[in-house]
C-alpha cells in the first residue's frame, strides 16, 4: 500500500472518529468519495485494484453484514457504508490483514464496553435476570457507540503491519 493513500486515509479517520463522537453520525460523501478514489486508484495500481470479484467479496460482505447489523440496531448504516468503502480503496492483498485487525479491534472493544456495561448496572442487570425481564435486559446492556475510533484503530494497527 502506498505510504500517502494510507497517511492520508488515516488523517481522514481521525476527522471522521472526531464528528462520529460528536454527532453519532458518518455523512454519506465519504463512501462516494471512496468509490471516486478507487476508479482513480484503478487507473494507477490496477494490478492492486482489479474489476474482478474478488476485490468486491470485502465490500459487498460488508454492506450485506453492515444492513444486518444496522436492522438489529447493532451498527449504524454510515459505519458499514463507510466500512464497505474503506474496503474498496485498501489494495486487495491486504483485504484479510484489514479484516484480522478490525476483528482483533471489535472483540477487544466491545469486550470492555460489556464488561463497563456490567459493572455499572450489575444490579439492574441482576434483577432484570431474576425476574425474566428480557426487555429490560436488553435496554439495559444495549448500547450504541462511535464506530469510526474503532476503524481508526484498526487502521493504525494495520499499518504498524504493513511497514513493521
Amino acid at each position: 500500500m502506498n505510504l500517502y493513500l494510507y497517511a492520508f486515509l488515516a488523517l481522514e479517520l481521525v476527522l471522521i472518529s472526531y464528528v462520529d463522537l460528536r454527532t453519532k453520525k458518518i455523512s454519506n460523501l465519504w463512501p462516494l468519495f471512496h468509490i471516486i478514489l478507487f476508479v482513480a486508484l484503478k487507473f494507477a495500481f490496477p494490478e492492486d485494484y482489479p474489476l474482478a470479484l474478488v476485490h468486491f467479496i470485502y465490500p459487498l460482505s460488508f454492506i450485506i453484514l453492515g444492513f444486518v447489523l444496522f436492522v438489529f440496531h447493532i451498527m449504524g448504516a454510515g459505519d458499514s457504508k463507510y466500512l464497505a468503502s474503506l474496503f474498496l480503496v485498501t489494495p486487495t492483498p491486504l483485504h484479510m490483514l484489514l479484516l484480522e485487525k478490525l476483528l482483533t479491534v471489535t472483540i477487544f472493544v466491545g469486550t470492555i464496553l460489556i464488561i463497563l456495561k456490567f459493572v455499572k448496572s450489575a444490579a439492574k442487570i441482576r434483577a432484570y435476570l431474576l425476574t425474566l425481564h428480557l426487555a429490560g435486559l436488553k435496554s439495559e446492556i444495549s448500547s450504541r457507540f462511535s464506530y469510526a475510533p474503532v476503524i481508526l484503530v484498526t487502521w493504525i494497527l494495520f499499518g504498524v503491519s504493513l511497514w513493521h
